[in-house]
């Protein structure tokens, strides 16, 4: 075989490999519709850690958007007119509105990297603001500078989630009835919890992954574990064993089966 020929050949098995593990790669993404009777799963693609500050000159925040209770959540951002200021981190209480929760003193650039600790579960929203200045004039000056104090970046949103121990389960109970009056199948995403209402919307983490599932089963009944993933759930999230999750309460599906 002659070298153009033998290059051309191997160009080709490349590119059929390429598409090969492309189509393996989206079949693995897609979520199975057929649910038994529960709500329809939302699955969301691994997320990496945020990167970059923002454009420069304008005013941005970048972090995370989902992370485990009592995680370092690492926030960075561009403001204007931050050099040799305080940036101030603030989380939006329901009650008191904004509140500070970490702060760090920038350098010389427009850029800041703050670390908070993520202290709270459920959906959080986070801004920064400026410190106000060490100097402080009178009148209009400390109009101005006041203004400038409460300049803000945009709000992000983060998802917080709750760590817990979870296990899976399916084969061997096909065919059979869950405790909340479904049949459970091959194909039927949900989890089982010992207390929680029949049809109760709970999102689930792992690894970066989110789905969101409802109670269809009681379960698990050792008390090392929390959750029980029903097998297509597991297969989602890229569950393989037992482990940790993160899980939050998502709401309540309408028109599940009452439980038995």
């Amino acid at each position: 075989m002659s070298r153009s020929r033998r290059d051309r050949a191997t160009l080709a098995a490349m590119l059929g490999i390429a598409l090969a593990c492309g189509a393996a790669g989206s079949a693995a993404a897609q979520v199975i519709a057929d649910t038994g009777g529960a709500a329809m799963p939302q699955v969301i693609a691994p997320t990496t850690a945020a990167t970059g500050y923002g454009t420069p000159g304008t005013r941005a925040l970048v972090a995370r958007s989902s992370t485990l209770l009592g995680r370092a959540v690492d926030v960075r951002g561009t403001m204007p007119g931050a050099a040799h200021r305080e940036v101030i981190l603030q989380r939006r209480d329901p009650r008191r509105g904004w509140r500070k929760v970490a702060r760090t003193r920038v350098r010389s650039s427009d850029r800041f990297a703050i670390r908070w600790q993520a202290d709270r579960s459920g959906r959080v929203s986070l801004r920064a603001v400026l410190g106000r200045r060490e100097a402080a004039g009178r009148g209009r000056r400390r109009a101005r500078l006041a203004a400038a104090s409460r300049m803000s970046a945009p709000v992000v949103a983060l998802s917080i989630y709750r760590p817990a121990m979870a296990s899976f389960y399916g084969p061997g109970f096909y065919g059979r009835q869950t405790a909340c009056g479904l049949t459970l199948t091959p194909d039927m995403h949900g989890v089982a919890h010992r207390r929680l209402p029949c049809g109760t919307l709970v999102e689930i983490m792992y690894r970066s992954r989110e789905i969101t599932v409802p109670v269809i089963d009681r379960g698990p009944f050792s008390g090392t574990y929390s959750w029980d993933l029903t097998q297509a759930t597991a297969d989602a999230l890229g569950f393989a064993s037992s482990g940790s999750i993160g899980y939050m309460r998502a709401g309540q599906a309408p028109a599940q089966p009452a439980s038995r």
